[in-house]
């Protein structure tokens, strides 16, 4: 259990290390896009937010129709979809939902990658859901929330890699598309 413990602790350590260099770097001009598996970053993704799920008995539903190859920057995109994943997280709690859960769908759509990240926390307001990516936008008031993760994600996934992020509210809650 201790080493289980401390491997896992290396991981979160070794990632958020990486997060502030990538931060660091955020703005460069000559940093180097890799091929990385959508799979491998929605994986990083759970790692971190293993025991806060299931702290919270939120289920993880992980579908995975195809694991397409992505160009870009893999810790920047983990971070994307990690700001999506604790903003769902977040609502689940906060509405005190019977059996939440949160489901991630793995596809591809004309040769692209597209991650479906979709929850039972009852969706969006209408009148805030076309405000959700502006900087410094939160529902979750100033001592819960900054406003910058989904401004975040959206810059990383659409100007950073030339791809999409868009919400939607489905009958249940909301879904996050991430193309790229």
């Amino acid at each position: 259990f201790v080493r289980s413990s401390t491997a896992r602790s290396m991981e979160i350590i070794q990632y958020m290390s990486k997060t502030i260099d990538d931060f660091r770097n955020f703005f460069l001009s000559d940093r180097k896009k890799v091929s990385f598996r959508a799979s491998d970053a929605v994986n990083k993704v759970m790692t971190l937010l293993e025991a806060s799920f299931q702290e919270n008995k939120i289920r993880i539903l992980l579908e995975t129709e195809d694991d397409p190859s992505i160009v870009g920057f893999p810790n920047e995109y983990a971070q994307a979809l990690l700001n999506i994943c604790i903003n769902a997280k977040d609502a689940l709690v906060e509405r005190a939902i019977a059996s939440p859960w949160l489901k991630i769908c793995i596809l591809a759509h004309d040769e692209r990658s597209v991650v479906l990240l979709s929850d039972n926390a009852g969706g969006i307001d209408e009148a805030l859901i076309d405000k959700i990516f502006d900087p410094y936008f939160t529902t979750k008031g100033l001592q819960h929330g900054t406003g910058i993760g989904l401004f975040m994600s959206r810059t990383i996934i659409e100007n950073n890699m030339g791809g999409w992020l868009s919400v939607r509210n489905t009958g249940v809650g909301a879904e996050f598309r991430v193309e790229v």
